[in-house]
């Protein structure tokens, strides 16, 4: 008796709970699905709006030494034809920023469009001839991404622009002996590598130098003007702004 007596209390206490919990309004009871609004108005704070990309960087740049061993060809060189060879050593402090000098040398001969003006004319063109360059630069990456090659393989890659300033040697071509000169210069550099390992990437570079140069000496012959004598000898043509561009591939090493 007892035993049913507890049993229909358990019972009728069990009812008047769950009526007392259906009587409550939706609101005071809750909901299964998740505000997501009251979660950004307490987690999330106008300052969090400003936020980065994170991605995992295999290969990485900072704290790190690397030298590259390139050649290539003048680009716009109305002149001269033939190939460059250059090295370049370098630091980055982090991801973004590194420092960089670096060396190159050209060897140029005449292209066939200077070669028929010599044999037609007997003459030398008014030019200039790159012989070699170095310069100290700021590097800045913007620019860090991977690729799929087909499905099965990841190549990583990074572009970057390098600014700088050095010195620029270069000959200039006469007829009585050329003369070997130099001039300050400055250059602006986009390069890209691809990263095949830790320690070796694939670089190509698309460089531009600018430079004042001082032009080749006309030499006028002694000739008689209206009974005036107009005299010879050299005349000082003055210089200008040369724009050399170049495309150098080259392999990097990374310590």
């Amino acid at each position: 008796m007892l035993k049913k007596s507890l049993l229909m209390f358990i019972l009728m206490t069990s009812q008047a709970f769950a009526q007392s919990t259906d009587s409550k309004p939706a609101a005071e009871r809750g909901s299964d699905k998740l505000d997501i609004k009251k979660l950004e108005q307490k987690y999330w704070a106008a300052k969090d709006d400003d936020f980065s990309v994170v991605q995992n960087r295999r290969y990485v740049k900072a704290e790190r030494f690397y030298l590259t061993a390139s050649t290539g060809i003048p680009f716009n060189d109305p002149y001269s034809t033939g190939s460059i060879f250059g090295g370049s050593f370098g630091y980055f402090f982090n991801e973004r920023w590194g420092v960089e000098a670096n060396y190159n040398s050209a060897s140029m001969s005449d292209n066939d469009a200077v070669k028929q003006f010599v044999d037609t004319y007997g003459a030398i063109p008014n030019h200039n001839v790159y012989k070699s360059s170095y310069y100290l630069s700021g590097i800045w990456v913007p620019f860090y991404a991977k690729m799929s090659v087909l499905d099965r393989s990841i190549i990583y890659f990074d572009m970057g622009l390098s600014v700088g300033a050095g010195n620029l040697s270069y000959e200039i071509t006469q007829a009585e002996g050329n003369i070997s000169k130099s001039a300050f210069s400055y250059k602006v550099g986009i390069f890209q590598q691809i990263f095949f390992s830790e320690h070796f990437a694939i670089r190509a570079d698309l460089i531009n130098t600018w430079s004042t140069q001082d032009k080749m000496k006309y030499y006028a012959p002694n000739t008689n003007v209206g009974g005036t004598n107009t005299g010879g000898g050299a005349r000082d043509l003055g210089s200008e702004t040369i724009n050399d561009t170049s495309l150098m591939i080259g392999l990097t090493y990374w310590h």
